[in-house]
């Protein structure tokens, strides 16, 4: 079932490349891109590339994006889903997991957590970074590998009940065929 359902969600490749073959920021990984492990769906490519993107959306940078695509070519997972899965961080979840992983790291440092003002400034926050960045990436960091984790794994146990389910229901049909003989 991940398979099938992963590939249905894959663009067509032959189309991507035409679409993107011209444009300037593709030139330099033209040769890279047709690799095809970074197009194939299967188990390693996939859950890989789930436990990259999730990783990277949890780090307090832009362009997680573009970095999941870099990360996806150099250890050649499954590009698309590297690069949809840092989607998982987005405007409706992004204020809850870095506040989160701020209190995680302020915790694990041992730092009074600051407390945030009602409304925000820009002043305040650039008084502020200096001392809440370390908590905020060390809770990052974690946060982000213990989503990582539980992607891999998640995806890694559908994947094998999904073949395990196909097995069984091959065997149900055989039995069911050599009884009917």
């Amino acid at each position: 079932m991940p398979r099938k359902f992963l590939n249905k969600l894959m663009p067509n490749q032959q189309k991507l490349h035409q679409k993107l073959s011209n444009k300037w920021y593709v030139r330099p990984f033209r040769k890279v891109l047709y690799d095809p492990l970074l197009w194939h769906v299967n188990r390693r490519g996939s859950c890989g590339a789930v436990a990259l993107g999730l990783f990277i959306c949890c780090l307090p940078i832009p362009g997680h994006t573009p970095l999941a695509v870099l990360g996806a070519i150099y250890w050649r997972l499954n590009l698309p889903l590297a690069a949809v899965a840092v989607w998982f961080n987005n405007p409706f979840t992004f204020g809850a997991i870095y506040y989160f992983s701020y209190r995680l790291g302020a915790d694990l440092l041992q730092l009074k957590p600051h407390h945030f003002p009602p409304q925000l400034s820009l002043s305040w926050m650039l008084g502020e970074f200096s001392r809440i960045w370390e908590p905020l990436w060390l809770g990052c960091i974690i946060v982000g590998i213990v989503l990582a984790v539980i992607g891999y794994v998640m995806l890694n146990i559908a994947w094998q009940l999904s073949i395990r389910l196909r097995w069984y229901r091959r065997q149900q049909a055989r039995a069911h065929s050599n009884t009917i003989k």
